[in-house]
């Protein structure tokens, strides 16, 4: 049974995309590039030689297996656009040189090749006066035919963004005439083009006075159906406007608590503190800044007294260092004053938490006894013996918590009081806990060789944090019963838990402080306060005025995920047929019975059914739970954005987190978590599984030998995302250099015709866009990244067999089980540690 280290056949992937930028898997891509040249019968060592990059190596690849003739653009100094650009002219066999000849940019190439591949008359754009954005928004225009006029955007005076809001209006029918003007800039015509589409029309009052960003508000606000024209008219601002929207829209009081002196950030601190309860008024005030009340809102969330600190001319970084202290029971008058800076309450607060005890320097009635010596003279010279081997009479527990004294026999007349006994006591500065019962009951029956308890400390005792009894069990049984057949029941997995407006859902029990103790030597020792944790956060549920009390707002569905309570609502059905509507909801749907074939289910929340699915397609926001199994012979689909569990799978095509099952058979299975099948039974076999985590199974395959594909860890769909990425963001690069070029060379120029400024002010545009545009593709790019980085350490977990039949697909690696492989604890399968085979354990 040997690893192979191959090209996926096409009946397993249909591979054709780059590997830049994934060094991390695998071989490097250049490595690869080069590899899949040599099998195309190039030279490798060559091209190696020449210092091609992974990209360049890519086109040369393409241009070899394409049967072109790569010599004319096999050259180092041409970047992987202008070597794309010639292969593609010599696949599609078009003639490009008369452009070249013109000056025109690779970009600019390649979108009037695109237009003459297409068919379309490129002399409307083919001039040097159009960017290659503008060329694409143009060809595209004349791509779609008469329905879609360029005439009312191939002004080159309109940038590519503004040509596009122009060109979607038209090919939505919509009267582009409000807004197909170059004074408007393109983030307003799209403020105007989608409010259109949805039935919202501004007037040319309203373009002209509002920016984009207001014009979006109201759009958003008449899709919410509330008014926030009186909030326009005041002069608030976007942002302002969209916290006080979104108040709105929940039916929230804000407006008593707000003005348009407030930023947005401080009216959304208004907000998330009505959402979740507290009593806003303590901090919703012009005076303190954003920062400021976000302090004091998560101090009321997180049940302090936020007094101390309620004061605007603390900065908002002092009053965390004080927040923090009064939620760890600290006595914060040590920092709390305004001369402190928050670095020195930081100091400050640290330390007073890293000390144990300090020491408490009262003077009790027992320091009298010195006082109170009869001045016997052989009493004060036992007295000063004492002191001097002090350690011959006291001894202590390692935490200075118990005292004990042993007074050893006198031949020199001298006797033990019990003044003596507490002025010893006393001046070793055990001042705290002396038991004069205990003494005087020593002194009555003394033993000379006996140890004494004299003193006693007081433990410190911990206060109790605050914690939330729960009313309804939040806890939710997701792991099936493993039956004696080795099948497992889905039948206990509690879908849902229901709750009724009115209904409590959970009390908070507040912190107890704590109560500091005391060593003999009467140093503190601090109790640690308990402390009060934040309140409940979610949606559908309120708390009464008592504020501790939690309770449904509405009749629905009950879960928590993360430390989040969701009450949604609920549609419940005895069972679905394909006579039925389509079945559309903002929420949970649960289906006590079966789901007949040809159904069609949507919903934002859960999708829960009781008995059986067949044949149908299934959305969900969240989790899929089929208590019986599902059965496609015909069609049949589940994408859910959670986990996706039945009692089995059968003809299935599933996309989801975990997906779990008894078994999978013939199913087209894409997991970004983990696939598992329950028990000794469990079994997957037929059609492909392709799982990010990877698989845990008893047995995969079956004895007739049918064709099992197994792909572990990143497949080569999310390798070509990252791939296509990286080559969009080298293809922005590219094209935002050639801006750059023109900018620079725009600048040089001194004369100030209008046109000269129009066309600067035009390059200087594209180039601020392209710039964010690269930034967001990678921050697309880091998310992808970190995808691939979560599946290196996939593997199959197998318990029982791994049939003939089987491939595993590992990172482009293919291992095929030639012959049964059983085992009597587990097989696992996955990468190895260098990553250049597929190890067997």
């Amino acid at each position: 049974m040997d690893t192979q280290v191959l090209d996926l056949d096409l009946d397993l992937e249909n591979e054709t995309m780059s590997y830049s930028g994934l060094s991390s898997l695998n071989k490097s891509a250049l490595e690869r590039e080069l590899e899949m040249c040599r099998e195309l019968g190039a030279d490798a060592d060559k091209l190696r030689a020449l210092n091609f990059n992974a990209l360049q190596l890519s086109e040369i690849r393409k241009g070899i297996n394409d049967k072109v003739d790569v010599a004319k653009y096999m050259d180092p100094r041409k970047s992987w656009t202008e070597m794309e650009e010639l292969r593609l002219e010599m696949t599609q066999n078009i003639d490009m040189s008369s452009y070249r000849e013109q000056g025109f940019d690779v970009q600019q190439l390649a979108q009037i090749r695109k237009g003459i591949a297409a068919g379309i008359d490129v002399s409307v754009y083919a001039k040097r006066e159009y960017l290659a954005d503008q060329m694409r928004e143009i060809r595209i225009g004349l791509s779609r035919g008469e329905g879609v006029p360029i005439i009312f955007f191939q002004d080159p005076a309109f940038d590519s963004l503004q040509m596009r809001e122009i060109r979607k209006g038209l090919e939505e029918g919509i009267d582009i005439s409000k807004y197909a003007s170059v004074d408007i800039p393109y983030m307003k015509m799209r403020a105007i083009r989608k409010s259109a589409e949805d039935g919202l029309f501004f007037t040319d009052a309203q373009i002209q006075n509002y920016n984009a960003s207001i014009l979006e508000e109201l759009h958003s606000a008449y899709n919410d159906k509330v008014d926030v024209s009186r909030y326009v008219a005041e002069r608030y601002e976007a942002e302002q406007i969209e916290q006080i929207r979104i108040c709105l829209k929940e039916k929230i009081p804000i407006d008593k608590y707000i003005n348009p002196d407030m930023r947005s950030d401080a009216i959304k601190e208004i907000r998330i503190g009505l959402e979740n309860g507290i009593d806003v008024g303590r901090y919703a005030d012009a005076a303190y800044g954003w920062q400021q009340m976000y302090e004091m809102r998560t101090g009321l969330e997180h049940q302090i007294d936020i007094t101390p600190y309620s004061n605007p001319l603390y900065q908002a970084d002092q009053m965390r260092e004080i927040r923090l202290g009064i939620e760890d029971g600290l006595d914060i008058s040590a920092f709390s004053s305004m001369m402190y800076t928050a670095r020195d309450m930081r100091r400050i607060r640290e330390r007073i938490l890293g000390e144990g005890y300090e020491f408490v320097g009262h003077k009790t009635h027992d320091a009298q006894v010195l006082d109170r010596t009869n001045g016997v003279p052989n009493e004060a010279v036992l007295l000063n013996y004492m002191l001097e081997n002090r350690d011959e009479f006291l001894s202590f527990t390692s935490d200075e918590m118990i005292c004990w004294i042993k007074l050893p026999a006198r031949t020199d007349g001298a006797v033990y009081t019990e003044n003596l006994i507490m002025s010893f006591l006393v001046q070793c500065r055990i001042m705290a806990g002396i038991n004069k019962e205990a003494i005087s009951n020593m002194l009555s029956n003394l033993n000379h060789n006996e140890k004494y308890v004299v003193a006693a400390g007081k433990a410190a005792v911990n206060g109790v944090d605050g914690y939330y009894e729960f009313l309804v069990d939040m806890t939710q049984e997701q792991e099936p019963v493993i039956l004696k057949d080795g099948t497992a029941d889905l039948s206990n997995i509690e879908a849902i838990k229901q709750v009724k407006a009115g209904d409590k859902i959970a009390i908070y029990h507040k912190a107890k402080k704590g109560e500091d103790g005391y060593n003999v030597y009467g140093e503190a020792l601090r109790a640690k306060n308990g402390k009060e944790i934040p309140i409940l956060k979610g949606e559908g549920f309120m708390i009464l005025n008592d504020r501790v009390t939690y309770v449904a707002k509405y009749s629905g569905a009950i879960s928590m995920v993360d430390g989040v309570i969701n009450i949604e609502k609920i549609m419940i059905l005895p069972e679905v047929k394909i006579t039925d509507k389509k079945i559309a909801y903002d929420g949970v749907v649960y289906i006590t019975g079966d789901v007949h074939s040809g159904c069609n289910i949507n919903a934002s929340g859960d999708v829960i059914i009781g008995g059986h699915m067949e044949s149908s397609e299934i959305v969900s926001g969240r989790n899929v739970i089929i208590k019986g199994g599902a059965t496609c012979p015909i069609r049949g689909s589940i994408r859910a954005k959670g986990d996706v569990s039945a009692k089995f799978f059968e003809g299935v095509t599933i996309s989801g987190k975990n997906i779990s099952a008894n078994y999978f058979i013939n199913c087209n299975v894409v997991a970004s978590g983990l696939i598992r099948t329950y028990g000794r039974v469990g079994t997957i076999y037929g059609g492909s599984v392709q799982s990010l985590f990877g698989i845990e199974t008893a047995s995969v395959g079956n004895k007739a030998g049918a064709k099992t594909i197994v792909t572990l860890g990143v497949n080569n769909t999310i390798l070509a995302e990252l791939s296509n990425i990286n080559k969009a963001i080298s293809r922005e690069e590219e094209e935002l250099n050639s801006l750059k070029v023109q900018r620079d060379r725009l600048a040089e120029d001194a004369s100030a015709d209008r046109q000269r400024m129009q066309w600067k002010i035009k390059v200087n545009a594209a180039i601020g866009m392209k710039e964010g545009k690269i930034k967001d593709l990678e921050a697309k790019k880091s998310k992808v990244q970190a995808e691939i980085d979560k599946g290196s350490e996939a593997r199959a977990t197998i318990t029982e067999v791994a049939y003939s039949g089987t491939v595993f697909v590992i990172d482009r690696m293919v291992l095929r089980i030639e012959d049964d492989r059983k085992t009597y604890d587990k097989l696992t399968i996955k990468a190895s540690a260098d990553r250049d085979s597929i190890e067997v354990i």
